[in-house]
C-alpha cells in the first residue's frame, strides 16, 4: 500500500467506530526509518529542504498511529488474483473477512496488479461504496486500462483524479501512474455534477514525491 498511511489515519479519526482492513506483505519499519535517514542526509548537505525531512517523519509516525489503532487489522498478505498460498489474498478472501453487513471503501495501490483483479472487484460492486484505484503503466497498458475503466464505470462513477508524480505523463498527457476515486452509482443522487477539468485542485491534492512538483494535466472541454 505505499509508505504514506495518512489517509487510513485521518479517515479513522474521523470515524472512530470503523474497522480497516490492512494489507501489505512488504511493508518494514527499516524501510520508513531508510527513507527518514535519506531526507536526514539530503538536509544537512542543503540538497533538500527541512520539510521534506518533516514530510519523512511524519509518515513514519502516521504509520505507527496506524497500526496500533486497536480496530485495525493488519494482515502481512500480498493481494493477488487466485491466492496461491498463505503469504497471498485475493478479494473473495478479503471479503470473506468482512461483515456482509456492512458497506465496504477499497484503496488499491498493488504495483500493477490491479489490473488482474479489477473482474474480481466488480462481482463485488455491490459492497464497495468508495474505491481509489491507482493504476501503474497505462503508458504501456493503455489499451487493458481503457478496458477495466469502461468496464468500471458501468458500476461507478469517477468522482476525482489525481497523478502520481513519481512518473512523468504519456504521449497524450496522460499520468502514467493515475489514481482514481469512484463512487458506487447507486449513491449518485445529483443528475447534474459540476465538472472538473484541470489537475490537480488546489487545497485537495498534494504530490506523492514531496521533493518534487505535482503534475498537471487537463481535459478539454467539449
Amino acid at each position: 500500500m505505499g509508505d504514506n498511511w495518512s489517509f487510513e489515519y485521518e479517515f479513522i479519526k474521523k470515524n472512530k467506530n470503523i474497522k480497516i482492513y490492512a494489507y501489505d506483505y512488504s511493508l518494514r519499519h527499516f524501510d520508513y526509518l531508510k527513507n527518514i535517514l535519506k531526507y536526514f542526509r539530503r538536509f544537512i548537505t542543503f540538497r533538500s529542504s527541512y520539510n521534506s525531512l518533516e514530510i519523512a517523519l511524519d509518515n513514519y509516525k502516521n504509520f505507527r498511529n496506524f497500526i496500533n489503532c486497536k480496530n485495525i487489522n493488519f494482515y502481512k498478505e500480498k493481494i493477488t488474483y487466485l491466492a496461491r498460498n498463505k503469504s497471498e489474498n485475493d478479494i473473495r478472501g478479503v471479503f470473506s473477512r468482512i461483515n456482509i453487513d456492512e458497506d465496504v471503501a477499497f484503496k488499491i495501490d498493488i504495483e500493477g496488479s490491479e489490473y488482474n483483479i479489477i473482474n474480481q472487484i466488480i462481482k463485488y460492486s455491490n459492497k464497495i461504496e468508495l474505491l481509489v484505484i491507482e493504476f501503474h503503466q497505462i503508458d504501456k497498458k493503455k489499451k487493458k486500462f481503457e478496458k477495466y475503466i469502461k468496464e468500471l464505470n458501468k458500476k461507478f462513477s469517477i468522482i476525482h483524479l489525481h497523478g502520481n508524480n513519481f512518473t512523468s505523463t504519456t504521449n497524450d498527457f496522460l499520468p502514467i501512474t493515475l489514481e482514481i476515486t469512484f463512487l458506487n452509482k447507486k449513491y449518485i443522487i445529483q443528475k447534474k455534477n459540476r465538472k472538473v477539468y484541470n489537475f490537480p485542485i488546489k487545497g485537495l491534492d498534494y504530490p506523492n514525491n514531496f521533493a518534487e512538483k505535482d503534475l498537471n494535466f487537463s481535459f478539454k472541454k467539449k
